[in-house]
């Protein structure tokens, strides 16, 4: 093809035609960038596929992160539940005595003990700057702000590990024999199996219960019992108030994803 216009031009020259030869020229030069615009234009198509693709990669992996997230983040918030109802019982038997019931207490007890955490599958866009891949801005958003939001729910069970830990856990030691609640915990006990990473296998340790009997009346008279056991109903509430906002949260990114995908 450049053979055929030099010789086209040759042509022209020779010819003495040089307006003709302009024309030609101008013409020539017109049709260069209109291949030139093509080629880029194809090579913009081609760019806007392949990020396409992989926004579309990127966002079922994201569906599927999320979706694992949600399952977990429920988890955590029915065992909070559990523990609150626990705590709620226990107390009531604190108010009234009366109402004790002694095969009862090592159960509510080692509800109560547990420590819920939300470990999220996270992805790495936001802190790798590739958080340009999606499209959908009111997407990006959620996402931009999920990391925010998580720590506001990691901050309440942190909080409470440290209660747990150093407060709670030490006054039933002093207090309680904590064989008898590390039985019921291991007999089957609903929250610690929630915990196990394998779901379907149940763990039963027929640890037997201690030889010293619990003086149930000294224990629920005590102040410290009240106190200690409406700061876990208190903690758990807060916590589980964080994790229905941040539950909404990924619900709402699930629907952004699911739409984005539907759409495409």
């Amino acid at each position: 093809m450049p053979r055929i216009f030099n010789s086209i031009r040759q042509q022209l020259l020779a010819q003495n035609r040089f307006t003709r030869y302009l024309v030609y020229a101008i013409g020539e030069i017109v049709l260069v960038v209109i291949g030139i615009l093509i080629a880029l234009q194809l090579n913009l198509l081609k760019e806007e596929r392949n990020q396409r693709k992989a926004e579309i990669q990127t966002l079922e992996q994201l569906r599927d992160e999320f979706t694992s997230n949600l399952v977990q983040l429920d988890e955590k918030i029915s065992m909070r539940k559990i523990m609150m109802r626990a705590g709620l019982q226990l107390l009531a038997y604190h108010d009234d005595p009366t109402m004790i019931v002694p095969d009862s207490v090592e159960t509510f007890i080692a509800r109560t003990t547990v420590s819920p955490t939300f470990d999220p599958v996270t992805n790495d866009l936001i802190t790798s700057g590739r958080l340009y891949l999606i499209s959908n801005l009111a997407l990006r958003r959620k996402l931009s702000t999920w990391t925010s939001e998580l720590v506001q729910v990691t901050e309440e069970e942190v909080a409470w590990i440290g209660l747990n830990r150093n407060v709670y856990a030490p006054f039933l030691r002093a207090n309680y024999p904590m064989r008898n609640i590390h039985a019921a915990k291991w007999s089957g006990l609903d929250v610690v199996q929630t915990i196990m990473l394998d779901k379907k296998s149940a763990v039963n340790l027929d640890l037997a219960r201690s030889k010293r009997t619990p003086d149930l009346a000294t224990f629920f008279a005590q102040p410290e019992t009240e106190d200690l056991l409406s700061t876990v109903v208190s903690a758990s509430l807060f916590a589980n108030r964080q994790s229905e906002a941040l539950r909404k949260s990924i619900v709402e990114i699930l629907e952004l994803i699911d739409a984005e995908l539907k759409e495409n």
